[in-house]
């Protein structure tokens, strides 16, 4: 492959990554055996066709909610409270270490969009599918870490508004 030399890759972007710590698989985080999620039943799925109101693959797909939300309920005893704490402490590290790469991988992906903005135009498009995984993964955290912090701030408001003071 013919490289400008203004476009030369530089050495820091060919390192391999880091080793990094072995991912933590929580209960929640499984996907249950089954049919894919988001799947819709069609008429051949055991229904004669014809039987059914709408049309095959047009039902409205039910508003998915997040497996957190189902898991981390409202806290109700200091032990659940612990918990939660605990949960949010191991996967605020996982977090806060995707959210570096993403940026890093975004300011890289600003600036080589600069440079290709000088350069002529062509029709393809490549993505990184580990990238964007990296970045998905990073979104499902920061919103299953906000979650679970708004029961534990929850849980503590009800049992100090709930004390009895002498």
């Amino acid at each position: 492959v013919w490289w400008p030399r203004s476009l030369t890759p530089l050495p820091c972007v060919l390192k391999p990554p880091p080793a990094r710590a072995r991912r933590v698989t929580f209960e929640d985080e499984v996907m249950p055996l089954g049919r894919p999620p988001g799947r819709v039943p069609s008429a051949t799925d055991g229904e004669k066709p014809g039987t059914r109101s709408i049309p095959p693959g047009l039902a409205p797909r039910p508003r998915a909610v997040p497996d957190y939300v189902v898991k981390y309920p409202a806290i109700r005893s200091p032990r659940q409270r612990e918990g939660y704490k605990g949960v949010f402490q191991d996967q605020l590290a996982e977090y806060t270490e995707l959210l570096g790469e993403v940026r890093a991988t975004r300011r890289r992906l600003g600036e080589l969009e600069v440079a290709m903005g000088r350069l002529p135009r062509h029709a393809t498009s490549k993505t990184d599918l580990a990238f964007l995984e990296k970045q998905q993964r990073c979104e499902y955290l920061k919103k299953k870490l906000t979650h679970i912090k708004a029961r534990i701030q929850e849980y503590d408001r009800d049992a100090r508004d709930s004390a009895v003071y002498f």
